[in-house]
């Protein structure tokens, strides 16, 4: 039986994750801010560690039109949270013209490599479908 290749608590960087997306043939940098950026084969992905409180996120945003109603961006936020349970969408109080989607994926004492690929091939997946699915005023752009 092969045994599950496995990052320990300590290995979870953003440099090992750079090199673990690598190895899987995606395109993936560090941005300014020290994020990892992946693209997959839909949308483009942060990835950023936080070490402290050992959770890996995944995040993704996305345009929203400024110029729609601020009722309409939430009834469908609210729906996508409420159909959708891998990743939560949100619009941010300061940036309403945002749609951002995250998922946080905790790595206490270890995590194997495919939950981490895994986790990202569903977040690619399952962010943009769930937009498709969802948003019948064609608010996000």
């Amino acid at each position: 039986m092969a045994t599950a290749q496995v990052l320990a608590e300590g290995e979870v960087t953003v440099a090992n994750l750079a090199q673990l997306f690598k190895r899987a043939f995606f395109k993936a940098s560090i941005n300014h801010d020290g994020d990892l950026v992946v693209q997959t084969d839909g949308p483009r992905v942060l990835v950023s560690v936080d070490a402290d409180k050992k959770l890996i996120k995944l995040m993704s945003v996305y345009g929203i039109q400024k110029a729609a109603r601020l009722e309409l961006k939430h009834a469908l936020v609210n729906k996508m949270n409420d159909e959708f349970i891998l990743c939560r969408f949100s619009i941010p109080e300061a940036a309403t013209d945002l749609l951002v989607v995250d998922y946080y994926l905790p790595f206490e004492e270890g995590i194997p490599e495919f939950q981490i690929m895994s986790a990202l091939r569903w977040f690619a997946r399952v962010a943009p479908g769930a937009i498709r699915a969802s948003d019948q005023h064609n608010l996000v752009e």
